[in-house]
């Protein structure tokens, strides 16, 4: 803690100033002035008793800090670094879960033992899916491993813990049959829903629903028929720059019926301006209202179930309609490292877990080949 002590020039009095070391939450220096002394004995007098107490106290608080008042400080550094929706969620399960549990609890004195009792009850007494208790676990298991490098603890308590293992959800897709009869059926229902141009970029390139959402006309290049994926859309419907990772900005190369429907398509957007004139809110949005404004997500999946049921096809999760255009691109000895790409997951290994099921098929193929083509 180093201070100075000078002679005010305009009171002519002693003031002094010295720093109270760093704040551990926020990583910034703190200062302590104080004015008006008479003599410098007496302001020297005054910095050495306040440097004590600070010290006696910084040591006192850090002892005492409850995991409720640092998870405070820590929510606001993330609220900064973490996407709108992704805090908010966090947030929820925090005061739900987390702080109930363990926000008595002083950070110092946190033990595995404790984590690993929190868990469990998680897993024992509540409805919740695996995939839920490792995201809660996930935020405590990042909160502390900041305050570990914040040092304000040695080790972190959970590092170690055990978590309940997740069951692979089973994959719900259409078959190619079941595609084509959706998009041949679809053409004959009457005042056919305006999402289904999205419901087609889908089936077409795997895109997931934000991406689509978000997609603008100036991201289609109808001369090359590649799309780019440069933005997407919300749950909350904001428009977000950027995707999901840096993978997933990516384009796109799509066939010429998708072109074709595209066209046919955007004639009908410019008729709609040329409705609303100045009322039109000009976004460039493939997929909007009438009026421009971009598609609230849970309106566009309901579209999407309502012409699944009026087709009477098996009901299946829009997300499935990327997982379907996965699996019928495997299923047709497509290189896995573009499907991958096409994607625009981060890495080949994320797609090969995906879709292990469609894998076996593709294996016989190959074996049925080399039947064929080697002599014996």
């Amino acid at each position: 803690m180093t201070g100075s002590i000078n002679k005010n020039k305009q009171t002519g009095k002693w003031d002094f100033i010295f720093n109270s070391g760093i704040d551990p939450m926020t990583g910034k220096r703190k200062q302590i002035r104080r004015r008006g002394f008479e003599s410098k004995r007496n302001a020297l007098e005054e910095m050495t008793k306040l440097r004590a107490e600070v010290l006696e106290n910084e040591f006192q608080d850090l002892t005492k800090m409850t995991y409720e008042s640092y998870m405070e400080e820590w929510f606001q550094e993330r609220k900064n670094t973490l996407q709108k929706t992704t805090f908010e969620i966090h947030s929820i399960y925090y005061r739900n879960f987390i702080k109930p549990k363990l926000g008595q609890l002083k950070v110092q004195q946190i033990a595995p033992i404790q984590i690993q009792k929190f868990i469990n009850e998680l897993v024992n007494e509540t409805c919740y899916s695996e995939h839920t208790i490792h995201l809660i676990f996930r935020i405590v298991s990042a909160s502390l491993k900041k305050a570990k490098v914040l040092k304000l603890i040695k080790h972190n308590p959970a590092d170690g813990i055990t978590l309940p293992k997740i069951k692979k959800r089973e994959m719900s897709i259409w078959s190619l049959k079941q595609v084509n009869q959706f998009i041949s059926e679809s053409i004959n229902i009457n005042r056919l829903t305006r999402c289904y141009i999205g419901f087609l970029i889908s089936i077409f390139t795997g895109m997931r629903q934000g991406e689509i959402l978000g997609l603008r006309w100036k991201d289609v290049d109808f001369e090359t028929q590649t799309i780019f994926v440069r933005q997407t859309l919300t749950q909350n419907a904001e428009i977000k720059s950027g995707a999901k990772n840096e993978a997933s900005v990516r384009s796109i190369h799509i066939p010429s019926k998708l072109v074709d429907e595209l066209r046919t398509h955007r004639k009908q957007i410019w008729e709609e301006k040329l409705l609303l004139g100045s009322n039109y809110r000009d976004l460039d949005l493939i997929i909007c209202t009438k009026s421009g404004n971009p598609m609230i997500p849970r309106n566009f999946r309901k579209e999407f179930y309502n012409l699944t049921e009026k087709i009477g096809l098996p009901k299946i999760r829009f997300h499935d309609l990327r997982h379907t255009h996965a699996t019928i691109l495997i299923q047709q000895n497509v290189n896995v490292k573009l499907i991958s790409e096409r994607l625009g997951h981060a890495d080949i290994e994320t797609t090969l877990n995906t879709y292990s099921h469609a894998l076996p098929d593709m294996q016989k193929s190959v074996s049925d080949k080399l039947d064929k083509i080697i002599g014996m």
